[in-house]
């Protein structure tokens, strides 16, 4: 129930968790994805999430891996390599936590959206203490983005009075902003929103199909979709409009 204190307990019989009955991924296979003491079946989404996670932290990995032209230069490098690593694969997971949330219960808790500003805050001011203050166009937008990505749907969310975007959504942005960068960022952000109208074209048909509650004006969880954006740029540098070469 919490990260911070407490034991991990199964919901059906209130039992405290072995350290052997929550090792990721095998532990579901070898438990036959049951709980040891009531034979209660676990959703499967405890092993999706395992796997999500481990795919993302490998992701990270090939990332750092990639940037070690860089980091093999510097001095202290090989720490400052990992201890990124151990950073981002933080963030990841708390974004991992927000797109499952957001997609079940159509909202972003506060606890987590935070954490993930302050950590991206971190990251861009470490930025500006190494490289200096801004010396050109792109660093003062850089140190911008997070207000340059999240203050117009900020406005959207207030003259809609939420109904065309959630106010965590506005949050959500602010620390990819401040986690990307604004080429980065922007890309992100236009990404997600291909990503949502592409699976929201595809979607209806299914659920209309299925005779379930949706339809033009159903609302779609827009936090995943930022999310598996944010995490394909932060991967590959995508730049859809060219800006690097603008600047």
């Amino acid at each position: 129930m919490s990260a911070m204190k407490g034991r991990s307990v199964c919901f059906h019989c209130n039992r405290e968790l072995r350290w052997f009955e929550m090792v990721p991924i095998f532990s579901f296979l070898f438990l036959g994805g049951k709980c040891r003491n009531c034979k209660a079946k676990l959703s499967a989404q405890y092993l999706l999430v395992e796997i999500i996670t481990g795919l993302v932290f490998v992701g990270v990995f090939l990332r750092q891996y990639g940037l070690w032209s860089i980091y093999g230069v510097m001095p202290h490098g090989l720490l400052y390599s990992v201890l990124f690593f151990i950073f981002y694969a933080v963030i990841f997971s708390i974004l991992t936590v927000i797109a499952l949330y957001d997609i079940r219960h159509k909202i972003i808790p506060d606890s987590l959206v935070f954490s993930f500003m302050i950590l991206s805050l971190g990251k861009l001011l470490l930025f500006v203490y190494f490289n200096g203050l801004p010396v050109s166009a792109l660093d003062t937008l850089n140190l911008l983005s997070p207000l340059i990505l999240s203050v117009p749907f900020a406005l959207l969310w207030y003259f809609s009075d939420g109904e065309w975007i959630g106010f965590g959504d506005v949050k959500l942005l602010f620390g990819i902003g401040a986690l990307l960068g604004f080429v980065c960022g922007l890309s992100a952000t236009t990404l997600a929103f291909w990503l949502g109208t592409v699976w929201a074209l595809l979607a209806l048909p299914y659920f209309k199909s299925a005779k379930r509650k949706i339809g033009w004006k159903s609302e779609i969880p827009l936090a995943p979709f930022l999310i598996i954006a944010a995490f394909l740029v932060f991967l590959w540098h995508f730049d859809f409009f060219g800006l690097n070469l603008l600047f």
